[in-house]
């Protein structure tokens, strides 16, 4: 047995595990309500993929949540190019970067649901939460670049074009890289959070905040291990482009 079959063994006995401790715990509270066994929180994720309206709040608010993480990566990448060409970009932008950092989620969605239409909710909230980091891990990966070879590249008049190719590229890529795998869950994450408060029309959110109005159990907990599904194939899947690109 490989280690790599190993580790995946050992994973899966170790879910198993859990599960079984889920079910002891459930079978003590004996309140659905509270805690609802493994079993009928898989029957209730059974029921919910029969459901035309759950594929429906799912591809809405992961292709929300995919936009703006999307918008977050170029507009991070950007800045951050112009904030190292450039110390008074980087002496502007730089406040607006600490209060996207430091701001509540919760204050955060209230402001812009005074400013903004609410259905768009999760594509602004990704942005915000994942562009202060994609803006300083580049920035991170610009300023470390070796200044001799910039010298270099000055003496024998390479274009700027050519630098970003040639140079810049090569030396951001793993910052760049780096910082939107680990991000990616707490985009989905903040952009589902954002959902439940503003409540946006066929949302997961909304499901979410349904199951919790009718005291749904069961359905909170199928909804929420939808949301984990989706997180982790959608971590999984960034890896594996990421890291072919890589190679």
């Amino acid at each position: 047995m490989t280690s790599t079959t190993q580790n995946k063994f050992r994973k899966i006995i170790i879910a198993i595990i859990w599960i079984i401790i889920w079910q002891i715990m459930a079978s003590f509270i004996k309140e659905e309500i509270l805690l609802p066994s493994p079993l009928i929180v898989f029957k209730k994720f059974i029921y919910l993929l029969g459901q035309v309206d759950f594929y429906k709040a799912i591809f809405l608010s992961t292709i929300k949540i995919i936009a703006g993480f999307l918008i977050s990566i170029a507009i991070g990448v950007i800045f951050a190019y112009l904030a190292y060409k450039n110390k008074l970009f980087y002496d502007f932008i730089s406040p607006l970067i600490r209060i996207f950092r430091s701001i509540p989620l919760a204050s955060l969605v209230i402001f812009l649901l005074f400013w903004a239409n609410k259905d768009y909710l999760s594509i602004y909230i990704s942005f915000i939460m994942a562009m202060p980091l994609i803006f300083q891990n580049v920035y991170d990966g610009l300023s470390d670049i070796d200044k001799n070879i910039l010298q270099m590249a000055d003496i024998y008049k390479v274009s700027e074009i050519k630098k970003i190719k040639y140079i810049y590229k090569i030396k951001v890529k793993t910052f760049l890289y780096s910082s939107i795998v680990s991000i990616s869950g707490l985009v989905f994450k903040a952009g589902i959070a954002a959902e439940v408060i503003g409540l946006p029309k066929n949302s997961i959110g909304n499901n979410l905040y349904n199951a919790k109005i009718y005291l749904d159990m069961p359905n909170l907990f199928a909804w929420t291990l939808a949301i984990l599904l989706i997180s982790s194939f959608f971590e999984i899947t960034l890896k594996k482009l990421l890291g072919a690109k890589n190679d």
